[in-house]
């Protein structure tokens, strides 16, 4: 495995990385976005913020998100405030459309990091996958941070497989491709590709 230059990043653009037509953002914004080994990506318009609730989320079964998320649009005037250990669900302003042959890693960027907002965890985005990516953001600090809608809130570094997989993400059993929406944890399927 490879991970993808500038240069390369830019190509896969052009070639489709970014669907357009389903972004929340232009052409333009995102080649702006390209640093010399990532590609920064931009906090989307609606996040699902935990709530208290009575009940437990078994992982891997079934649940009525709806009673554990609340679905927010961000006011594009104030952002997103977040307190010491608030947590919310996010999801890009880009739609990217991964080759089958390309992979991706999700980082905190690292200006958002000093600010101690942590992009927690599932970084990895398969080959083949299409969609928006679902961020787990928290403020691990000790004071009150806003983020502004369309902030540039991660990066994603690309890597070239050493062949194309037998299945991709979009030819597997999945459960989250074509999001739009910051989507919670869905229930496992079992079975062979659909």
């Amino acid at each position: 495995m490879s991970v993808v230059c500038d240069h390369g990043i830019i190509d896969l653009i052009d070639k489709g990385l970014v669907d357009f037509s389903r972004s929340d953002t232009d052409y333009q914004t995102v080649i702006k976005q390209v640093n010399p080994n990532t590609l920064d990506l931009s906090l989307g318009r609606f996040i699902r913020w935990p709530m208290e609730a009575e009940g437990e989320v078994i992982f891997g079964r079934e649940h009525r998100s709806e009673l554990f998320w609340e679905l927010r649009e961000i006011d594009e005037s104030k952002g997103i405030l977040l307190r010491p250990g608030d947590i919310f669900l996010g999801s890009t302003r880009e739609f990217l459309c991964m080759p089958s042959d390309v992979c991706g890693q999700v980082y905190t960027k690292s200006s958002l990091g000093r600010l101690f907002i942590n992009h927690m965890m599932a970084g990895v985005i398969d080959a083949g996958f299409a969609g928006t990516i679902t961020l787990e953001l928290k403020n691990e600090g000790k004071h009150n941070v806003v983020i502004p809608y369309g902030a540039r809130v991660v990066q994603i570094q690309l890597s070239r497989l050493e062949a194309v997989p037998d299945r991709d993400y979009s030819k597997r059993v999945n459960r989250y491709h074509g999001q739009i929406m910051p989507e919670t944890a869905r229930e496992e399927r079992n079975g062979a590709a659909a």
